[in-house]
């Protein structure tokens, strides 16, 4: 069987050593086997488990959610768990857009009443928006 070196599943997945022991410590990686000297050794399939990982970051997945898609996945656990912690993620990204959009808007609106010009003791509606918001 072959398997990697940690600077070889470095460079296959495009994720950093120190990521990579990262990963481990917080369980998303599997321990890897360990040479007589103690260098780790992976599998092929951790380029594909640090690929998802990455993913699910860049999906906005915390790694508590992370670790439980993957045990999920290790275990051949029930898809109802993933579609709950799915249902999760969108719910808070529904959240999250509509907090940017309303951000957006006072955004919008200020830059269009400031003048960016003077001095800022004459007032500075992007700075009292900023001041005035109570979200």
């Amino acid at each position: 069987m072959q398997t990697l070196s940690i600077g070889e599943l470095a460079e296959r997945s495009g994720v950093a050593s120190q990521a990579i022991r990262f990963y481990e410590k917080e369980k998303l990686m599997p321990p890897p086997r360990r040479t007589d000297a103690n260098y780790r050794r992976y599998p092929l399939e951790a380029v594909d488990r640090l690929q998802f990982i990455v993913h699910a970051k860049q999906w906005g997945f915390t790694l508590q959610e992370i670790r439980e898609l993957l045990m999920l996945q290790d275990a051949n656990g029930d898809r109802a768990q993933a579609k709950r912690i799915a249902g999760e993620k969108l719910h808070k990204v529904r959240e999250q857009i509509k907090h940017l959009t309303r951000i957006e808007a006072v955004l919008s609106k200020t830059l269009g009443e400031c003048a960016g010009e003077g001095p800022m003791q004459e007032g500075c509606p992007i700075v009292e928006a900023i001041a005035e918001q109570t979200e």
